[in-house]
């Protein structure tokens, strides 16, 4: 696959500037993205800007040749001699009845159509080339729509999530007054990201940013006195880290916890139950894709609220901003979630 060695940044947002196709700018960013930021790889580049991994191997491959070619021969689609101007009758029923589909029934590698997808499929299978705007309204004509989806938690079992909401409203029952409720889950926070923003109109903006993946992570508890407790940690999540928020929520709430947490693997490791056999930490275990269930996920929503948009410099500086926030932002009621 091509590596863009020989085509530097600063060519191709001049190219940037120049264009005035929409196919066309898309390709230029998923380049300049590739290019600017470390460690990306070229299918993750293809990815931001809807394209598939076979899209950016094409292209990518293309894009070298601007080092010896007019950039207008190689940005703006091909013409193919003898290809057919436009679908055939069936040919678009064919493409109508694709679009209700995923595109993984046509072996595209993506959970949704996007209008670069459809794009790239009429081009493979009909050898038909669109512009993005034609493309678009027989997407639309298609009985498709710009919508934005839903997380779907598709491991979730709403008859395991009541089973357990029931059991556990019996547990406080079995639990001396002494003990504190608390829902743990943890978050990650990325250091790079775009952003949108006002600009004068004609105006090809650009703006800082690290070019860096990197990110901070966090444990969070809600308890169910209306308090919360948030733990940065350095290093992936794991066992170790599990213990240590226990034992953190310990010192700040007493000895005696009952814990709410999901199935992930650091929190159910043998380590982690090894930990509490010898003290008086009662851990529940959540349901499989439970998101919903969990108050202290209510609390990373409104974090990405005060955080999104936003650029940092550094690690540091996002994590002061994190933890600010978090401090600001009051906890769910515990109770709404696991008595509701």
């Amino acid at each position: 696959m091509a590596n863009l060695e020989n085509v530097s940044t600063e060519d191709l947002r001049q190219i940037l500037a120049e264009v005035d196709d929409g196919a066309a700018v898309q390709r230029l960013m998923a380049a300049i993205t590739y290019k600017e930021i470390d460690d990306l790889t070229q299918k993750a580049a293809a990815e931001l800007y809807g394209f598939s991994e076979s899209w950016a191997s094409k292209w990518f491959s293309r894009l070298e040749r601007l080092e010896t070619e007019p950039f207008e021969d190689v940005v703006y689609d091909e013409p193919r001699s003898g290809r057919p101007s436009e679908l055939s009758d069936q040919e678009h029923e064919r493409f109508v009845d694709v679009l209700h589909e995923s595109p993984k029934e046509v072996d595209i590698d993506a959970p949704a159509w996007s209008v670069p997808l459809a794009s790239e499929y009429l081009s493979e299978e009909f050898d038909v080339d669109y512009c993005d705007r034609h493309v678009r309204r027989l997407m639309t004509e298609a009985g498709l729509s710009w919508k934005t989806a839903r997380p779907e938690y598709y491991k979730s079992d709403e008859r395991a999530q009541d089973a357990f909401q029931d059991g556990f409203k019996k547990r406080p029952d079995d639990l001396d007054d002494e003990y504190t409720i608390l829902a743990i889950d943890q978050t990650r926070q990325v250091l790079s990201k775009l952003i949108s923003a006002w600009f004068p109109e004609g105006e090809r903006p650009s703006l800082p940013v690290t070019g860096k993946w990197d990110s901070i992570r966090l444990l969070g508890a809600v308890s169910d006195t209306d308090e919360s407790f948030f733990l940065p940690c350095e290093e992936n999540f794991n066992s170790d880290t599990t213990i240590r928020l226990l034992d953190a929520l310990q010192t700040e709430f007493g000895e005696k916890i009952c814990v709410v947490l999901d199935n992930a693997s650091y929190f159910t490791a043998n380590a982690v139950q090894e930990f509490v056999e010898d003290t008086p930490i009662e851990l529940c275990y959540l349901p499989r894709g439970s998101a919903p269930v969990n108050p202290a996920e209510e609390c990373w929503k409104k974090l990405n609220q005060v955080l999104g948009n936003r650029l940092f410099d550094s690690l540091d500086e996002l994590q002061d901003a994190a933890l600010a926030a978090l401090d600001s932002i009051n906890p769910p009621n515990l109770f709404t979630y696991l008595w509701p």
